[in-house]
């Protein structure tokens, strides 16, 4: 089966029913609130993969009717933007929208208007990346909206200098990062009165069933995590968004759950599902194969990762993962 390094849009992919079943949809209708009657909207979506975000916010219409939008998707690795510049307009065409090809635009208030230069090459941990300034704009056109895209390859940390935006999306992002470190230096790139929206934010769940006796699930779990600290991310990151952004005069205005919760009926799972819990088992294994300091016995950790892939053909395996959705009103 192809890892999370060898096919990450593989797996983004997959996952795209369960984030939309999981994402919370009161706290999605705040934010639509929150962006209803504006005229303009740029929106930074950091981390953005293969559009999945994007693409929920158009079909669940939370951008504004009748205002000029311009959206910037950024990721480190190559191979999701590959991905999103050809997924994103099939995607849109599939859902009968208008697709459109656009010259770069001169304006300097643009959305669009970032540095072209190149930066070295991406070490995979979010902070590096190669700058594309070659990539196409597109527009898509919904009937009440016109929606101008770019994607492009960037490392996160150097787009939010490079101007003010109104809505900063991080899907599943804010937990790559030490908080501390991460959260001041994102809310810069917003401007007075914008909205920055974390949702599937990791907040330190990850369940398996059913059990198994030789790898313990409070064990496993506790050394996953460890694993992920140690790793520079946090697998707490949800919970201390709801007292750290009203630190850096965020107004938090909306949180909720957003758990994945996926379970099999009839021996199966609905759509890439099965594929999907593939790759997290895989993940979790091969983090605490390489991890020395998970005290897990190598034996029992791959008996652990035979015995769940087993459970995805019988569609046996239930996995849970605890995840926030938080959107904030930067003062």
């Amino acid at each position: 089966m192809p890892s999370l390094d060898s096919d990450y849009p593989r797996y983004l992919a997959t996952k795209r029913t369960v984030d939309d079943r999981a994402v919370n949809e009161r706290v999605l209708r705040r934010l639509a609130t929150e962006l209803s009657g504006r005229d303009r909207l740029r929106v930074l979506n950091l981390g953005a993969g293969i559009g999945g975000a994007i693409e929920r916010l158009i079909e669940r219409d939370v951008f504004p009717a009748d205002a000029e939008i311009s959206c910037a998707l950024v990721d480190v690795r190559e191979a999701n933007v590959r991905a999103a510049r050809e997924r994103l307009p099939e995607w849109a065409r599939s859902q009968g929208y208008t697709v459109s090809e656009l010259a770069d635009d001169p304006d300097p208030d643009s959305a669009f208007d970032l540095d072209s230069d190149s930066d070295p090459g991406s070490d995979g941990d979010g902070r590096d990346g190669e700058r594309d300034g070659g990539s196409p704009r597109i527009r898509i056109e919904t009937g009440t909206r016109e929606i101008d895209l770019r994607i492009l390859v960037a490392d996160a940390f150097s787009v939010i200098e490079e101007g003010e935006w109104d809505l900063l999306v991080g899907q599943a992002f804010l937990d790559l990062f030490d908080l501390d470190e991460a959260l001041p230096a994102l809310l810069t790139a917003l401007a007075p009165g914008g909205d920055c929206y974390f949702p599937i934010t990791f907040d330190g769940g990850t369940v398996f069933e059913p059990a198994i006796e030789a790898v313990p699930r409070d064990r496993l779990e506790r050394a996953f995590h460890d694993h992920i600290d140690r790793n520079g991310g946090d697998p707490y990151a949800g919970r201390p968004l709801l007292t750290r952004l009203p630190r850096e005069n965020a107004e938090v205005v909306a949180a909720g759950s957003s758990d994945w919760v996926i379970h099999g009926r009839d021996g199966t799972y609905p759509d890439e599902e099965a594929t999907f819990l593939g790759f997290i088992v895989d993940t979790v294994a091969d983090s605490l194969a390489e991890d020395r300091e998970s005290n897990l016995a190598s034996d029992a950790l791959a008996d652990w990762r035979e015995r769940r892939h087993e459970a995805i053909e019988t569609g046996e395996l239930v996995y849970v993962a605890h995840q926030l959705d938080v959107l904030a009103n930067y003062q």
